[in-house]
């Protein structure tokens, strides 16, 4: 009987090790950065998709999670720092969708967001824009709850954000963050 007992402890460490299946404890790494400047008088955050909608209506509640995450993001790290002017953050894509699980493929759910920065002269006029599109999936486990669905939608809206935040931080180098407003730039 006493051969058994070690078996045992770690039959049971397993077990209950299996009773949270998500680690939901993923913070974004962008908190920890500084903001980045543009020369713009305020940042705006602007809508231009529609979620796509594969498997039930619950991928909208998903994208919304999404949306939010994105305007955290911009008000945590870009700050305007100009005397006129717009920066426009344009998200054409926020979305979640169940990739459905085969023989060698496990079920997962995907997450894409596709965003453009514009920075306006104070007519309206663009001098310029970068843009960045992410995509990351997330492995989910059979027969998850709603619930479930909802953390694992979060922390997959963090790694998005994670990936969204570094190509943002290449693409205001590249566009110029302080580009002056009153410059006649091409269109």
């Amino acid at each position: 009987m006493k051969k058994n007992l070690p078996f045992a402890i770690v039959l049971g460490l397993m077990l209950s090790a299996c009773g949270s299946r998500i680690d939901t404890d993923v913070k974004p790494k962008y908190e920890t950065k500084s903001q980045m400047p543009l020369n713009a008088s305020a940042v705006l955050v602007k809508y231009d998709f529609n979620p796509t909608v594969k498997s039930d209506r619950s991928d909208n509640l998903f994208s919304r999670i999404l949306v939010q995450d994105v305007e955290k993001w911009v008000n945590a790290r870009l700050r305007p720092a100009g005397q006129a002017g717009v920066a426009q953050v344009v998200v054409r894509d926020a979305s979640v969708i169940d990739v459905p699980s085969s023989y060698q493929n496990p079920q997962k759910l995907e997450g894409k967001l596709d965003i453009i920065l514009t920075l306006l002269d104070a007519r309206g006029a663009l001098i310029t824009q970068g843009e960045a599109k992410v995509k990351q999936d997330i492995a989910a486990p059979k027969n998850m709850t709603e619930g479930e669905r909802k953390e694992l939608t979060k922390v997959l809206s963090i790694k998005l954000i994670d990936a969204l935040d570094a190509q943002m931080e290449d693409v205001i180098m590249k566009i110029g963050s302080t580009l002056p407003l009153s410059s006649p730039y091409p269109r």
